[in-house]
């Protein structure tokens, strides 16, 4: 195994000459594995013929080796051509020759290539269960990179997953500590741009750029242009888009893809392609867009690439839009959709966290058996020198029966208990089976309920860019907006493991920064106070609020003359001990008439903001002083 490994550094002429100089069939097999590892990313037919020749030139005493090392090499090769079936068929037959052998090294790796094929997939509870087994394999050998990689492995799977960064960063750690301790700088710097990557996804911004400084300074000092170094590429351009700083970033990508195509790595290259299209679309570079999104959709496709083929989409419905084809962009986006509910959803999060459990609780099963073969090696001493304490036959006679009583009584109580247990395992089964069936009915009604909004929503958009007459279009605009206010609600309903309450504060919060878009109101500020901050609303007193608030920012930005760099808009909401819930809203704008009356009011907005104010059986009052404020109490249960 070690020869194999060493050999992986050395160039395609000096293996040759070993290889034509080698004298047994040992030396020429291993050597024809190397060989064949190396051309799999650029001559496969080569790569295969040497695989071949490891095979057939493997001796009986480390045939078993060899041909795990064979047959995960043709995997590869197999993976890279797209043939996925035939790809798992030849790493099953490596794994199996690994365990035969017991080698736990090339049993990791045969695991994390196996967890890599399903992760490309989007099968990320697949791939999680084979790489928490590749990296107890790879603990059992000990190998510091294998172990690194592993965990490393681990932790994208976790973030692709949509997971906590911490739990991320824990893994991440742990890979830079084997990495660091075997001095493996690229991987190092691989690693580095990954915890920047996380921290950047917990808003945690000048952590993120120390790790991005690092990652590069690994990198750079590892010396070696491979594939290593271009995934940190990759990695520090995309957290340079997020930075909003476009030259950096589109220098690292273009480097990064240069280096993949040198490379032929033709499914690694989709990565950097996708974060260079999200580049050029932030900055409107249409036609450069377009142009790598087609190729990003078109390699996806043939490769099979679940998620890129979901970006893709993404990508070519946003040209689209900016082009104005509006009915192309909603092709796009409803293929993008598509995608996207079959890449990740609910269920896999579940899965996920599944899987976690599962690990957790197979340790916790190796501590209960270690504590008790413990236990029974106490008994067998304890028993032993009971030998040397018999006093007669008369008591030991009496000790027997009495012992056999006693084992008797706890068999029978034993039975009885082990009854119950089964009795109420099966009840909690069924329990929780129809607790799981309604949570998975529930959200399927919300992600229906909101998908289908969205599409309203969507289609009085493209209508509204399709009409001529001002105020058609802009009621039409106002009806996307309220759409989008209900939609808002059942996307966080399906999106949360609560199905009956909505955490208010983030609801409002994301509802004005879309209507702040929609309206072109970047400038205007909002202010927005909820008390408590942790208040949640049931789904039938959200809606009508959630519309309220809508028609009240819509009414100050369109008429109140706030939309400047100090407009200002205030939304206070809060509950006292009575169960009564007060909403305050003011702007810094013109204010009413001095004799507005909301009841004879003739837009259609205030009509809709009163009706829905009765709705929640509440009370409105308007104030001019000292600034115009609405105030709208209403009782409600939390």
């Amino acid at each position: 195994m070690f020869a194999i490994v060493a050999a992986r550094a050395q160039t395609v002429e000096e293996l040759c000459g070993q290889l034509n100089s080698a004298k047994s069939d040992s030396a020429r097999a291993r050597l024809s594995g190397v060989m064949a590892y190396k051309f799999a990313f650029t001559d496969t037919a080569e790569a295969l013929r040497l695989t071949g020749e490891e095979i057939r030139l493997a001796p009986a005493g480390d045939s078993l080796i060899l041909l795990a090392d064979a047959y995960r090499t043709r995997g590869l090769i197999r993976a890279i051509q797209n043939r996925l079936p035939e790809a798992m068929d030849q790493y099953s037959r490596s794994l199996n020759y690994a365990k035969r052998a017991n080698n736990k090294y090339y049993e990791a790796a045969c695991k994390s290539l196996i967890a890599g094929m399903y992760q490309d997939n989007a099968d990320y509870e697949s791939s999680l269960k084979y790489y928490l087994d590749g990296l107890e394999a790879a603990e059992q050998s000990g190998d510091k990179r294998t172990i690194g990689a592993c965990c490393n492995n681990i932790a994208t799977v976790y973030g692709a997953a949509g997971r906590e960064p911490q739990l991320c960063l824990k893994y991440y750690a742990r890979a830079m500590q084997q990495a660091t301790a075997i001095n493996n700088l690229a991987f190092a710097g691989l690693i580095a741009t990954n915890m920047a990557g996380e921290y950047m996804r917990a808003a945690k911004k000048d952590s993120a750029e120390v790790m991005m400084s690092t990652a590069l300074d690994f990198a750079n000092r590892s010396g070696t242009r491979a594939y290593e170094y271009a995934v940190t590429l990759t990695g520090v351009g995309e957290l340079y888009t997020q930075m909003d700083k476009p030259a950096e970033a589109q220098q690292m990508l273009f480097q990064a893809i240069a280096l993949f195509d040198s490379l032929k790595r033709p499914i690694n290259v989709l990565n950097p392609i996708m974060a260079l299209c999200n580049l050029y679309l932030k900055q409107n570079k249409t036609a450069e867009a377009e142009v790598l999104g087609k190729r990003l959709l078109r390699d996806a496709q043939f490769y099979n690439a679940r998620v890129f083929i979901r970006e893709g989409y993404k990508v070519l419905s946003e040209v689209s839009r900016k082009k104005k084809k509006y009915e192309q962009s909603l092709e796009y986006f409803t293929q993008y959709s598509a995608w996207n509910d079959s890449v990740f959803n609910d269920d896999q999060q579940k899965s996920i966290a599944n899987v976690q459990a599962r690990a957790e609780l197979a340790q916790r099963e190796l501590e209960v058996q270690y504590q008790t073969t413990k236990k029974t090696q106490e008994l067998e001493i304890l028993k032993l020198n009971n030998r040397y304490l018999r006093v007669g036959v008369l008591l030991a006679v009496l000790l027997a029966l009495l012992f056999a009583v006693v084992v008797f009584l706890i068999f029978r109580t034993g039975k009885e208990k082990d009854k119950t247990n089964r009795q109420l395992a099966e009840k909690n089964a069924l329990i929780e089976q129809q607790s799981r069936d309604k949570d998975m009915l529930m959200r399927e009604i919300h992600h229906r309920v909101k998908n289908n909004l969205q599409i309203v929503s969507s289609l009085l958009n493209l209508q509204a860019n399709t009409v001529t007459d001002a105020a058609a279009k802009e009621a039409l605009r106002d009806s996307h907006n309220r759409i989008k206010s209900i939609a808002l609600i059942h996307q966080k309903l399906y999106m949360q493991q609560e199905f009956t309450a909505i955490l208010l504060q983030d609801y409002i919060q994301q509802l004005c920064q879309h209507l702040k878009s929609a309206l072109n109101a970047s400038a205007v500020q909002i202010q927005c106070s909820v008390r408590p901050t942790q208040l949640t609303l049931d789904i039938e007193t959200s809606i009508p609020l959630g519309v309220i608030i809508n028609e009240l920012v819509t009414n100050s930005i369109k008429y109140a003359q706030i939309n400047h760099a100090r407009g200002l808009l205030k939304i206070e909401i809060s509950t006292d001990n009575t169960g009564l819930c007060t909403l305050h809203y003011s702007d810094n704008g013109i204010g009413m008439p001095a004799d507005f009356d909301v009841k004879k009011s003739s837009t259609l907005g205030l009509r809709m903001v009163y009706e829905l104010t009765r709705q929640l059986k509440g009370a409105m009052v308007y104030a001019t002083l000292p600034e115009p404020e609405f105030t709208i109490a209403f009782p409600v249960k939390q």
